[in-house]
């Protein structure tokens, strides 16, 4: 069932849950090694309906840290962690500045700040930047614009550092093939290319190519797209746009998109039970499970799963000898697929005799990263 006062906004349920995830796993990682600062360039609050915040990016973020360091110090571990939310719109930031006073307790510091993020990019850098301290930035605006790479490219560039972006595919799509609308912040300055396309081609290159962007802009090594759908129609609303440089944070943020997955069907589930209620007036005895329907994440899946075999192959036919790492970040970035796919290709080729593995200790093991495995087309390997 949705959870109380998610309900007509199902789709921020979804994504306070991913977020929810990430930064329970991140922080206590992170945390081990780093003091945090942790940034919401947009963070409202929009919508809430509950008293403590608890339905926010803001308000999660906080409850999560709070978590992470009290357990952090149990295992000896004493950091220090800054919170910086920050909010144009007066009216609301007149709520998050309560909200940062009344929260700041000791080993947290909570700030709210009244402005356009876009406009004090420098004092976030600033903020982000000090001698020991991993910043995480949640970049979730209204729309697209910012979210333009030339105006978020400093924090981009934050070393060490990792960025959540909320984008909203469903807009861009709508308006890429308007004359009057310029992506090229976006999506370079060649977008007027993914004309061309339509449909689930059309969606899938936007997501990639920005997703290309950033990694570019910001010299990240990783860059994954969890995709959130509307939770009444079959169609996605956006992507939560993950950058890393680390092969652990990838690791990390496949789970949580697995667990997102999981938690999406329930949630459409629910709400297309209560329509047909509210339609026909008729209390249902079964599960809402047992009715639901649902395609649109199933089309995304099979062609990104065709589309990453196709690209380890090509990694493969390019190269004498491919590590397996490599092979797994490749095929991780694209969404909706996992390291079991990845491993039932490289099964199967191997088992045609298409594929030579080499690295294992013995021949029942298990490729895994970080293990040394390799591998090569026959005829290729050195």
């Amino acid at each position: 069932m949705t959870e109380s006062g998610y309900q007509d906004r199902e789709q921020s349920e979804i994504k306070h849950h991913a977020i929810r995830l990430y930064l329970e796993a991140a922080a206590r990682i992170v945390g081990s090694a780093f003091d945090i600062k942790y940034v919401d360039c947009c963070a409202g609050p929009w919508n809430s309906r509950d008293s403590e915040y608890r339905d926010t990016s803001f308000g999660i973020a906080f409850d999560v840290l709070k978590a992470s360091h009290a357990e952090l110090a149990k295992r000896g571990r004493v950091l220090s962690i800054d919170c910086l939310f920050i909010e144009k719109e007066p009216d609301h930031f007149r709520l998050l500045d309560a909200f940062a006073k009344k929260q700041t307790s000791l080993g947290i510091k909570v700030r709210a700040e009244n402005w356009d993020f876009v406009e004090r990019i420098d004092d976030i850098v600033h903020y982000c930047s000090p001698r020991g301290a991993f910043p995480f930035i949640l970049i979730d605006p209204w729309g697209w614009k910012l979210a333009g790479i030339s105006q978020i490219s400093p924090l981009l560039k934050l070393k060490p550092g990792e960025v959540v972006i909320n984008l909203m595919s469903s807009f861009i799509t709508r308006f890429v093939n308007d004359p009057a609308t310029d992506l090229s912040d976006l999506l370079g300055e060649d977008f007027p290319e993914l004309r061309k396309l339509s449909g689930t081609e059309l969606e899938f290159a936007v997501v990639r190519k920005y997703c290309d962007l950033i990694k570019r802009e910001g010299k990240f090594s990783y860059v994954c797209a969890l995709p959130v759908m509307k939770p009444d129609t079959d169609a996605f609303n956006f992507y939560l746009i993950y950058a890393t440089r680390h092969p652990k944070g990838v690791e990390v943020f496949k789970q949580v998109e697995k667990r997102t997955e999981e938690l999406t069907h329930l949630v459409r589930a629910d709400v297309q039970r209560r329509q047909r209620q509210e339609k026909t007036g008729n209390f249902e005895l079964f599960d809402s499970q047992v009715l639901y329907r649902e395609r649109k994440y199933q089309q995304l899946a099979e062609e990104n799963r065709v589309r990453a075999k196709k690209r380890v192959w090509q990694l493969l036919a390019e190269s004498d000898s491919v590590s397996y790492d490599d092979c797994w970040a490749e095929a991780l970035q694209f969404p909706a697929v996992y390291q079991s796919d990845l491993r039932e290709w490289l099964t199967e080729w191997e088992k045609d005799g298409k594929l030579q593995v080499k690295g294992r200790k013995k021949p029942t093991e298990v490729l895994k990263r970080s293990y040394g495995h390799s591998l090569a087309l026959p005829g290729k390997s050195r």
